[in-house]
């Protein structure tokens, strides 16, 4: 990669890691699905000029949007709200690499070499020793739902698979439609206090959800999408890696948070475990992708 390319896989992983700080600060104030809700209408007002109707796909797309854009990130905040830090979650956030994985074998198909098992071993052996840290414990709930918010990335990851003709920016408008009306009706029905919230909330609080939406999910996940068109996946991914470091010390000095050395060691293991699982992953796509085709 070239040394911008690179720098720039560098701030995407910084805007994604400040992103869970953000989120500490906007659920301070809002209820987490009024967050996703405000959120996600900012994406889909933004995206809005390229939301398409695709013949023969919307029951797929809107099934994929929906899990994306309303269980995900509605699940990730309420996450960030239970948790009394942001390091240790956003470690546990690392797992939709492995989960990827492990749906892909059962639902794809997909064949598994040792290295991929040991890496998806190695992961979540990582998490569980970040869980067992006495700091953590009291708040094991977050880091909980931060891996069933891992599991429900990796689902919609599996679905949008199938959706590789439908162009990114409409996948997008329609994740920030789905979120935006999925999460006001949610928050309708199980949250209250919300137009007080909204009329009580600080310029800080407002100012964070605009980092969300538009620094990492329009900026961040634009300029990703930018590298993976250029480089292979085995080239990006393991800058991604240091998302967690950016958000530890973006806790440790926005947040006052205490990182113990059970935290770090997990973290370590965890990202290890990830990166094998990456790189054995786009091994096996390159072999796929180089093999002669022999159906004629």
């Amino acid at each position: 990669m070239k040394p911008q390319h690179i720098l720039l896989a560098i701030l995407v992983s910084a805007s994604w890691g400040f992103n869970f700080v953000a989120a500490k600060w906007a659920v301070a104030e809002f209820s987490p699905l009024l967050v996703n809700a405000v959120r996600f209408s900012l994406v889909a007002l933004i995206f809005m000029p390229f939301l398409r109707i695709i013949r023969g796909r919307m029951p797929l797309l809107l099934a994929t949007a929906f899990i994306l854009g309303v269980l995900h990130f509605s699940v990730t905040f309420w996450a960030v709200k239970m948790a009394d830090g942001v390091g240790a979650i956003s470690i546990a956030s690392q797992l939709t690499v492995p989960f990827s994985t492990i749906l892909a074998i059962i639902f794809l198909k997909e064949t598994v070499g040792w290295k991929r098992v040991a890496g998806i071993l190695l992961s979540f052996s990582g998490v569980l020793i970040i869980g067992f840290d006495p700091v953590v414990l009291t708040y094991w709930e977050g880091v909980s739902l931060m891996s069933l918010a891992a599991l429900l990335y990796s689902i919609s990851a599996i679905l949008m698979r199938s959706l590789k003709d439908v162009p990114v920016v409409t996948m997008q408008a329609w994740v920030g439609l789905a979120g935006a009306v999925g999460s006001i009706i949610l928050s309708l029905v199980f949250e209250t206090g919300q137009f007080q919230a909204i009329a009580e909330g600080s310029s800080r609080a407002w100012l964070s959800i605009l980092y969300s939406a538009l620094g990492a999910t329009v900026v961040g996940h634009g300029a990703a999408n930018y590298l993976f068109r250029k480089y292979e996946v085995s080239m990006v991914s393991p800058y991604f890696l240091v998302v967690p470091l950016f958000a530890v010390l973006a806790g440790v000095f926005a947040l006052d948070e205490v990182v113990t050395g059970r935290i770090v060691a997990g973290g370590l293991v965890t990202i290890v475990g990830v990166l094998i699982v990456t790189l054995r992953n786009s091994a096996r796509k390159s072999i796929v992708a180089d093999a002669p085709n022999t159906e004629g």
